[in-house]
């Protein structure tokens, strides 16, 4: 499964839950006398944890990875400008004195 099929799924499910809890409460403010039940609040309450978590955990652990990639890029590049100023500027040593 690719990353943008499994984001796929996480957002359609997230919505797909959202408005199923929508709906629920609609239907059961008319069907109850103008009062919705205990059980349908607590599943439009457990959908709106679940949206939230998966937009906004998704959300930031693309950010965090992000970062540390932005981090781990900037490394690697000060360490190839170290590695090649010392290999192109060789230093001399006090070994290498020219004997008479």
């Amino acid at each position: 499964m690719t990353n943008d099929t499994k984001e796929l799924v996480q957002y359609t499910t997230a919505i797909f839950g959202f408005i199923s809890g929508v709906v629920l409460c609609v239907c059961s403010f008319f069907m109850n006398n103008y009062e919705i039940t205990g059980s349908v609040l607590g599943y439009m309450g457990e959908m709106i944890a679940f949206c939230s978590a998966v937009f906004g955990l998704n959300l930031y652990l693309k950010g965090k990875f992000t970062e540390a990639r932005v981090k781990s890029e900037k490394y690697i590049d000060e360490k190839f400008v170290e590695y090649e100023e010392r290999n192109t500027n060789p230093q001399p040593h006090d070994n290498d004195e020219e004997r008479d």
